[in-house]
């Protein structure tokens, strides 16, 4: 087939596949997606409708910022090989457990249910008010600032309940002196621990503001020493495990789902705020209740994994690695990829590494001291300024080495979505040292809030656009694979390209196809700016 022919032919496929992503709902909280509260998960179902329409059965998909697997799960389920990578170890622990709990349910979620079981009883003593009722939440007064761990916690009310099976009920809460009186105090039933893995106190975190980590802190800041003590129990439990050896990950699950409930923080336990705390009332909760909760999700998930046609080869198709993106290469496998599908962290994302560290520091995942030297990101944090000035430079390094892994006609699929026009001049510039064709830009807006949203409300749009490459198929090929055209949109009701969101999406397609990046990027430096002052006339480079 002529290289023309191809080219036609791959628009067409991407043109459906737009089609469809317009017109479906995004589902984020399958049974995987919600075992654990890693942030900026994408919608499984918008994860599979990519992979379907690009790849067929038995093709390779690669994911080189995995992070919570949703790719990596999306192509085992479809009959894809899979190979699935990230920088972060916690990752690579998460998404390795997930697999092999699905795999060998049978196996490892009694023993779960045991450990939980140890856990009760030796705990559930430590949390007791009186003769039936338990201690379900604790909340306090800070006095004190945060900063080198110079506070106090004050007890202002007693939450709690009665135990009923693997259930609570009778809620009750207590906020008079006598009953404050009545803590209990766990440093009294210790007696039996000899070892305690997790060492809270020396897990020290770096300084930085964006992601709320003050100066001094260390782990122990976030944990009441009930908690603390309640969750060494449950890692020792785990470490005595006749299958700790084969099967850590796994068993460390619903520990891991566990811990942003566990720690002081608002009524809500925010789950993507591991470090963020309200500076007058913090809330602790009852660990025993929080893990049961998350068990119940285990088992649902195992659930729907046997009432899911998953291939009786699914966990002999995948290979997870914990490789930076731009050091990943597919001599670190076998084959290339028909697709690489993946999540890049966007330039006003807050550092993966360091939010991180909370898992990673209870789990005993070792982190190699020149892995933050890698990482894609932008940090106010003293000691990562190199990383923010570094990071378009590490951006085309990574879509780089994401192209290379691609087989001959391949598709390179980049969910991305920054307001700053530098990132996406840096994108078209290495797409073009790597030969790439854009087919599309895909707008897929109306997520739900995820943490980037979160944590920069006034330069984050509500959504992501997906960026659609290909490989060169001959010479004739270029970047720019249709001369742009001006189109006037003055009705806003237009489903394509009459919503902000979709208006950012034809502004950069148009952009990158026609290599006007570059000065808009120096005339406006934001999206917002150059919408701004270019009103309802775009180009568009579709018609």
């Amino acid at each position: 087939m002529a290289a023309s022919a191809q080219l036609l032919e791959k628009n067409a496929v991407v043109a459906e596949l737009r089609s469809v992503l317009l017109d479906i709902a995004p589902i984020h909280d399958t049974p995987i997606g919600v075992i654990h509260p890693y942030w900026a998960r994408k919608p499984m179902n918008v994860i599979e409708t990519v992979i379907n329409h690009l790849t067929l059965p038995g093709d390779l998909v690669v994911d080189p910022f995995m992070g919570s697997g949703t790719t990596v799960f999306g192509a085992l389920q479809n009959g894809r090989r899979v190979v699935g990578s990230d920088i972060s170890i916690l990752s690579q622990h998460l998404v390795s457990g997930l697999i092999d709990l699905i795999e060998n349910s049978e196996l490892i979620l009694p023993e779960i249910r045991r450990l939980l079981d140890e856990h009760r009883k030796i705990t559930l003593p430590w949390y007791a008010f009186d003769d039936d009722n338990y201690v379900e939440r604790l909340r306090f007064q800070v006095t004190g600032e945060f900063t080198d761990g110079a506070f106090c916690l004050e007890p202002t009310e007693i939450v709690t309940k009665v135990p009923k099976g693997l259930s609570w009920i009778g809620r009750r809460a207590h906020s008079d002196v006598l009953s404050l009186g009545r803590l209990p105090r766990v440093a009294d039933n210790l007696g039996h621990m000899v070892a305690h893995p997790v060492d809270f106190e020396s897990l020290t975190l770096p300084e930085n503001s964006r992601i709320a980590i003050p100066r001094g802190a260390t782990l122990a800041q976030y944990f009441t020493e009930e908690n603390r003590a309640s969750i060494n129990v449950l890692v020792e439990l785990i470490q005595k495990s006749p299958l700790s050896a084969d099967h850590s990950a796994a068993l460390k699950l619903v520990l891991s789902a566990s811990l942003p409930s566990l720690r002081l923080s608002d009524k809500k336990a925010s789950s993507q705020w591991p470090y963020w705390r309200p500076k007058t009332d913090l809330t602790s909760r009852n660990p025993i209740i929080v893990l049961e909760a998350r068990y119940k999700q285990v088992v649902q998930l195992v659930d729907w994994s046997q009432s899911t046609a998953l291939p009786s080869d699914f966990g002999q198709r995948h290979q997870i690695l914990a490789v930076a993106a731009q050091l990943l290469t597919s001599e670190s496998y076998e084959g290339q990829a028909r697709l690489v599908l993946t999540d890049p962290p966007y330039g006003d994302q807050v550092p993966y590494l360091e939010y991180s560290a909370m898992w990673n520091g209870v789990l005993g995942l070792n982190v190699h001291d020149k892995v933050s030297s890698q990482e894609l990101v932008r940090s106010n944090a003293s000691h990562r300024r190199s990383d923010s000035s570094d990071y378009l430079e590490r951006l085309k390094s990574a879509f780089a080495a994401n192209a290379s892994l691609l087989e001959t006609g391949g598709f390179l699929a980049w969910f991305y979505q920054d307001q700053d026009l530098r990132c996406w001049e840096a994108i078209h510039d290495a797409a073009i040292e790597a030969g790439m064709v854009l087919l599309d830009v895909i707008p897929i807006p109306k997520q739900r809030r995820s943490l980037k949203t979160v944590t920069s409300p006034n330069a984050t749009l509500d959504g992501d656009l997906l960026c659609v490459f290909t490989t060169a198929s001959g010479p004739s090929d270029t970047f720019r694979s249709r001369e742009p055209q001006i189109l006037d949109d003055g009705n806003e009701s237009d489903g394509n390209h009459g919503s902000y969101f979709d208006r950012y999406a034809v502004l950069i397609l148009s952009a990158l196809r026609s290599g006007n990046i570059s000065k808009l990027a120096d005339q406006y430096g934001t999206v917002k700016r150059a919408l701004a002052a270019m009103g309802n006339s775009f180009v568009l480079a579709f018609g």
